[in-house]
């Protein structure tokens, strides 16, 4: 797959649809929330990833439809196999915000 110039990141067209698709997430990892997880996303990801050939098209870049908040661990899992330790993660117990160690241990959603 070839890499796409990285100037779309930098712009402002791109700056402010990210910002208003993390604030219709509240901010959060969507991967993580369909875990009953409270992880803060720190990436908008492009489920169809983008090329040369597409970034110019609004229809992938842009949409929402194409796009998901994810948290560090869950953005390194989609492009690198997941080989950086995973952080601390969130959940409610009992209308409590704790911590529940690291992802992926089998106490998460206990």
């Amino acid at each position: 797959m070839k890499s796409i110039d990285h100037g779309f990141y930098v712009s402002t067209q791109w700056k402010t649809v990210r910002e208003a698709y993390l604030k219709k997430v509240n901010h959060l990892c969507e991967r993580c929330l369909a875990a009953g997880i409270y992880e803060p996303a720190v990436v908008v990801h492009h489920k169809i990833y983008l090329t040369e050939e597409n970034v110019k098209d609004p229809a992938i870049s842009l949409n929402f439809d194409n796009m998901e908040a994810l948290c560090k661990q869950h953005h390194n899992e989609e492009h690198h196999g997941g080989h950086k330790k995973p952080g601390r993660r969130w959940k409610f117990v009992e209308g409590d915000l704790v911590t529940c160690g690291e992802y992926g241990t089998k106490d998460l959603l206990q």
